[in-house]
């Protein structure tokens, strides 16, 4: 697979004596790992650009490059599927051809689901949490769960549903473009997690690299979280926190906002070939990104 596309980023090196490589340290990663957005696979017809059978080619192709690496571990930033459980048994099976530990945080397509199959989505994906974290060397790795409070989560009758429904109704009263029943939001609980796990890699001088499906930035996009401005406000306060990976929206995006690079990926399943993916190198002094298939070129 030609890969095209590259990104690089770079910041200044933490106080800690033990980030600072010299010589050939400084050339090779502390973490390596793949990134997949959105491959959102069904047995559907094509709908506008989205290609759902498609996906299983491209997730196929993916993890055979992906393979050729040394990689920790390859996360990807939501909707595995499009529609019903059975699209995990189609799709799963590719990626348990991987050479490397899988990680997956949700979107709002995995628990498009009949009620009674969505409490079966995480086992699905091998998960027992829908949102945990990860140490690697210096790094610290935080997979949040943006599909917490939705309306979609959880079965219609669900307290849970019916609070969301409520969340959504004080957005759409606020007139935010985020307000559309298929984004959602970080509960107060999660936020309270994230903050003690925040001030742990903080007083341990790790980097922070948090994976999340929906978008935080620029503020107010219709692809965003609903609370998009509280989780933005509490990465304010951690300078530690080097990026902010997600999905969803699937044409891609990149901004900075206050030395935090926020990196959304491009959907797998928009395209008949298309196939983009990514693997980042994470370094002492700088993070690269490397982008195959359509992922875009930048330079930072």
């Amino acid at each position: 697979m030609k890969r095209r596309n590259f990104i690089k980023i770079t910041f200044p090196i933490m106080a800690s004596p033990s980030l600072l490589a010299t010589g050939t340290e400084a050339d090779k990663p502390e973490v390596s790992f793949g990134v997949i957005a959105d491959p959102q696979y069904a047995d559907a017809d094509v709908r506008g650009n989205r290609h759902y059978r498609n996906s299983l080619k491209k997730l196929t192709s993916a993890m055979e490059e992906l393979n050729k690496h040394e990689l920790d571990f390859t996360v990807t930033l939501g909707d595995v599927i499009d529609r019903d459980l059975k699209s995990f048994d189609a799709i799963m099976p590719l990626y348990r051809k991987a050479n490397m530990p899988l990680n997956f945080v949700f979107g709002n397509h995995d628990f498009d689901v009949a009620g009674e199959d969505k409490e079966k989505v995480l086992n699905s994906a091998g998960l027992e949490e829908s949102y945990y974290v990860e140490t690697y060397d210096h790094w610290h790795f935080i997979y949040l769960d943006g599909t917490d409070v939705s309306t979609y989560r959880y079965k219609k009758n669900d307290p849970r549903t019916k609070t969301a429904q409520r969340t959504l109704e004080k957005v759409r009263q606020q007139e935010r473009p985020q307000a559309q029943s298929w984004n959602g939001a970080i509960s107060e609980q999660q936020l309270k997690w994230l903050n003690a796990q925040l001030e742990v890699a903080k007083k341990s001088k790790k980097r922070v690299i948090i994976f999340n499906h929906f978008p935080v930035i620029p503020l107010n996009d219709p692809h965003n979280l609903w609370n998009d401005e509280e989780l933005v406000s509490l990465i304010e306060k951690f300078p530690n926190v080097i990026a902010y990976m997600n999905g969803h929206n699937h044409k891609g995006n990149y901004a900075v906002h206050k030395g935090c690079h926020f990196i959304n990926f491009k959907g797998m399943v928009e395209g008949k070939t298309e196939t983009p993916f990514a693997i980042v190198k994470c370094y002492a002094d700088r993070v690269e990104i490397d982008g195959f298939g359509n992922e875009p070129d930048r330079k930072i």
